[in-house]
């Protein structure tokens, strides 16, 4: 079985061929880390092969493992809030989250920046968006999202960086595809409304199985679980 280290080599390898094939460079793509279920080994691990990028699902994890990654000397390590996000858990984040992916209502973007203003930070954010528009999944509809957006860049303590959305699963990559071009193009309109263009500097889709698609439909940040770690253990 491979190691840690050797599938960070062929993420990397994987991710400059789509790059190759988009126009792009690599250096635009963040390689974020998915850590649901993964242990705080397997979490160093990884850093010690060069991610430098977190992300968890639940608050209570996310805050935990941070503090246990940080005790064995790992205090640089960006944390992203990847999950669905309650309101009540927000002044968990706040003081030092990198970037929150799962903005979905006007209410969570109010809590963001109540608890942000506690503690004198403007919290990076993005919108969710349910592009699929399935029942099973968060985010807000993409005919929501240019109210949504024009409301975020009015909080004083909250700033949207972009565009978050998961593709319904397949196990064909390109059944991915139109489901990223809507966000890109979605993220692009928004832009020619008037929005400011930092506002939409991220794209965050492609997981595991379709990250390749994604950078070429361009994601800056795609979020990885078994491609980095392994199948997760039972």
């Amino acid at each position: 079985m491979k190691t840690i280290a050797e599938r960070v080599t062929d993420i990397e390898v994987k991710l400059a061929e789509a790059c190759r094939r988009a126009g792009r460079l690599p250096e635009e793509i963040t390689i974020l880390a998915a850590t649901k279920t993964r242990t705080i080994p397997e979490i160093i691990e990884a850093v010690a092969a060069g991610i430098t990028h977190v992300g968890e699902n639940y608050v209570q994890e996310l805050v935990a493992k941070k503090e246990q990654v940080d005790a064995a000397g790992y205090p640089d390590i960006r944390w992203h809030a990847i999950g669905h996000l309650q309101r009540n858990k927000v002044r968990f984040l706040t003081p030092f989250c990198t970037l929150i992916h799962s903005v979905d209502s006007l209410r969570l973007a109010q809590e963001i920046e109540k608890r942000a203003a506690q503690v004198d930070r403007v919290q990076p954010v993005l919108l969710e968006v349910n592009v699929s528009g399935e029942a099973s999944k968060f985010g807000g509809a993409p005919a929501q999202v240019v109210e949504l957006a024009t409301q975020l860049t009015e909080l004083a303590h909250v700033e949207l960086q972009g565009l978050m959305t998961m593709a319904p699963y397949s196990d064909d990559p390109e059944a991915s595809r139109p489901h990223f071009q809507a966000l890109r193009h979605l993220a692009e309109e928004l832009v020619e409304s008037g929005l400011p263009a930092p506002a939409m500097r991220h794209l965050s889709m492609g997981m595991s199985g379709d990250y390749e698609v994604a950078v070429e439909e361009g994601a800056t940040i795609i979020r990885l679980g078994t491609a980095l770690f392994g199948p997760r253990t039972q």
